[in-house]
């Protein structure tokens, strides 16, 4: 999946989706900073984090 990192990421959590599924959600609310990847377990989920939080802006990311 590739992700372009947005200005504002907020602040970045673990979540489990309607589905079950689970998701980095941040809490941002306007779509163009609004970011939901979905994880295969939390610890996937923590790489996510880090490499998202390590990123620059605009920077792009495979995951």
């Amino acid at each position: 999946m590739k992700f372009i990192r947005p200005k504002v990421i907020g602040t970045l959590s673990i979540k489990t989706m309607m589905a079950g599924n689970l998701a980095v959600i941040n809490d941002v609310t306007s779509s163009p900073n609004k970011i939901i990847i979905e994880c295969r377990s939390t610890e996937h989920g923590e790489e996510i984090i880090k490499a998202i939080k390590e990123a620059k802006e605009g920077e792009l990311l495979y995951f």
